[in-house]
């Protein structure tokens, strides 16, 4: 095992670093030493093959766990009064490492063309140099630190030299860092508990309804039948009503706008400004192009990725819904939502309305995320199939979802050949 450091101390580098503002109006500067290593380390990586159009050079790095020491003095700390006992401390120890040999994902880029360079380690990224912007701060005395990663990829380097690293990632690399799947069905086996949690506010009626709704539905949003012909902004008020009355939120008692306002974003974009009765009012503020920065059809306000939308579609023809929620923490609403809307004989699309179906009939398969990559945003990490709710393999009971998992091949690393002088 190459590199002086141990996990321990890796882990303070990894929590000092990723908290650097790496892409603010100053860049980072690092002392000398370490810009010295640094160069040694990018010139090192120029013998790897990228595995992206962009140049990223990517390998796994290892380290042991070391000694307890590199954690803490167990008799200091007991004293000081932080642990009632060496014993604990030991515990805390091996809970925060608990592998002998830790893996870490090693990622670097160099874009000579702007100056950039920038490294990345467990998918933190933790060193940036960019030329582009004023360097600012104090200096970064990290040559410990660098000199591992120098350690480490020349590791690599001679493994790859030797033929053996690519089949030592695939039989040794954790389960914990590999990318994968498991259906929705196998995970509620192990967490039988998730799946009553799940289903807890919905019927068995309820769901087989949507399921066969959702299954019919045409996948152009433009195809679905029917149209309202007018709208008004108390009709929009009062579908959201409806959705709201289903999942028997807060205030229902209310007047449907007062509803909208206790439960939507409120960043309307002025639709609570119109004559609440009239279809032309409606009409010129939908088609208004100068609206913007809003969030009007947040009809159920959350995060990013976790929030209810309602939108008003609208074409020759005449109007219609679009109904989107697919976060797993938000499909009970949702569905509950579309099925108000349906039972009224209102014209609405559901978003991902098959994948919702198979989540509720527990066949969508979920996207297994590597330990460090945050489980949102992950198509990319899927681009031949479609997964939409992503997670991390779970520390508790990992080995009873092991049997289900299904794992992606770890991309080959290579080395590129020199011919004639010229890399190829």
């Amino acid at each position: 095992m190459s590199g002086r450091l141990t996990q321990p101390k890796i882990d303070r580098y990894l929590h000092w670093l990723g908290g650097n503002d790496h892409f603010g109006m100053y860049g980072c500067i690092y002392d000398e030493k370490s810009n010295e290593l640094l160069d040694e380390l990018f010139a090192l990586l120029e013998q790897i093959a990228p595995i992206s159009e962009n140049g990223a050079r990517s390998l796994w790095l290892r380290a042991e766990r070391g000694p307890i020491e590199d954690y803490g003095d167990p008799e200091d700390e007991v004293e000081n009064g932080e642990y009632e006992s060496e014993e604990q401390f030991i515990e805390e120890w091996k809970s925060w490492f608990p592998d002998e040999i830790a893996w870490y994902h090693f990622s670097a880029i160099h874009v000579k063309s702007e100056d950039y360079r920038a490294i990345s380690l467990s998918h933190k990224i933790i060193i940036v140099q960019d030329g582009r912007r004023k360097p600012g701060g104090f200096p970064n005395e990290i040559p410990e630190f660098v000199q591992w990663l120098i350690d480490g990829v020349r590791e690599c380097i001679d493994m790859l030299r030797q033929g053996t690293y690519n089949d030592y990632v695939a039989k040794n690399l954790p389960p914990q860092h590999r990318t994968g799947k498991i259906m929705r069905r196998d995970f509620w086996n192990v967490w039988p508990e998730s799946r009553a949690d799940f289903f807890k506010d919905i019927t068995r009626e309820e769901v087989a309804k949507f399921i066969s709704l959702a299954s019919q539905q045409t996948e152009n949003y433009k195809g679905i039948e029917g149209r309202i012909p007018k709208m008004t902004a108390n009709d929009f008020y009062g579908y959201c009503a409806m959705g709201y009355a289903a999942n028997h939120y807060k205030g229902c008692e209310k007047e449907p706008k007062e509803q909208y306002y206790l439960h939507a974003d409120g960043r309307d974009e002025g639709l609570g400004e119109i004559d609440p009765d009239s279809p032309e009012a409606f009409h010129t503020w939908l088609n208004d192009r100068n609206r913007h920065g809003g969030h009007p059809w947040e009809v159920c306000r959350g995060g990013n990725s976790t929030h209810v939308a309602l939108n008003v579609m609208e074409d020759e023809r005449g109007y219609w819904l679009y109904l989107a929620g697919d976060a797993w923490n938000r499909t009970i609403e949702t569905v509950k939502f579309y099925l108000a809307l349906t039972r009224a004989r209102i014209p609405v699309y559901l978003a991902e309305a098959q994948m919702l179906a198979d989540r509720l009939a527990e066949k969508e398969m979920i996207g297994i995320v590597p330990e460090g990559v945050i489980p949102a945003y992950c198509a990319s990490w899927f681009p031949d199939e479609h997964i939409i709710d992503y997670i991390n393999l779970p520390c508790e009971d990992r080995e009873l979802f092991l049997p289900f998992c299904t794992w992606y091949e770890e991309k080959e690393i290579s080395l590129l050949e020199k011919e004639e002088g010229k890399i190829i």
